[in-house]
């Protein structure tokens, strides 16, 4: 029996930037359902690689984006550096 592949989609260093966040989800075919993006193709899911905080304006807005999709299965997220160098502070 072949195992199901996924696809992954990587993202990286989004920095507080949630509008911009939202534009290259929404470039890269994600959609918005019951609260969270997700893409329609349910076997290919977005990897967050970190650095979510510092610098942009909406910090909270990019956590909730991301915090959404992990918990609904449409992501997955790694802490980056500055994740760390706050927790660390």
């Amino acid at each position: 029996m072949k195992e199901k592949e996924v696809k992954f989609d990587i993202i990286g260093d989004i920095h507080g930037y949630a509008d911009e966040l939202v534009q290259l989800l929404k470039k890269m075919d994600y959609v918005k359902e019951n609260g969270f993006y997700r893409h329609p193709e349910l076997d290919r899911k977005a990897i967050f690689v970190g650095d979510f905080i510092d610098r942009g304006p909406k910090i909270r807005e990019t956590l909730s984006i991301v915090k959404a999709m992990v918990k609904n299965d449409a992501a997955q997220a790694l802490m980056g550096n500055h994740e760390y160098n706050a927790l660390c502070y």
